[in-house]
């Protein structure tokens, strides 16, 4: 009886483990991510550690990112703003860019956004330094 019960426990155990971790890990390009930790909602673009295996969103704009794109110049992505504890707001988009840098993999060097852009100001953002287009699309968020 023991053996079976500490059986079921140790399959509890495995399943909780199981289902701990991102939601969603999508890679962009170089150590741009875009992850969700909990719900969807949550997802978010970030740049990889890789001697800790963590990513992290120094000066990035939160939740909820739908879709990202990039180049060898640029990294573009577009969200719904969220306030803290609220779903996403849908009716609004926000758009921004990413000028790259060599030394983008350095954690101690932190991030210049430009954004955010509405739709229309975007257009000409993209037209002007020929961003990318965005490759990444979650339809679940837009």
């Amino acid at each position: 009886m023991i053996s079976h019960v500490k059986r079921w426990a140790s399959l509890a155990i495995l399943l909780c483990l199981a289902a701990c971790g991102f939601v969603e890990d999508a890679a962009i390009d170089g150590p741009y991510r875009l992850v969700a930790i909990d719900t969807d909602e949550d997802m978010m673009l970030c740049r990889s550690i890789e001697t800790q295996g963590d990513c992290v969103s120094d000066g990035l704009p939160g939740p909820t990112v739908f879709q990202a794109g990039a180049n060898a110049q640029y990294i573009v992505f577009a969200r719904h703003p969220c306030k803290l504890g609220e779903a996403p707001d849908r009716s609004i988009t926000e758009f921004y860019y990413i000028a790259r840098k060599a030394n983008e993999r350095d954690v101690s060097v932190r991030v210049s956004v430009s954004g955010p852009f509405n739709e229309s100001k975007y257009q000409e953002e993209k037209r002007r330094l020929r961003l990318p287009e965005f490759t990444k699309v979650f339809a679940k968020l837009k």
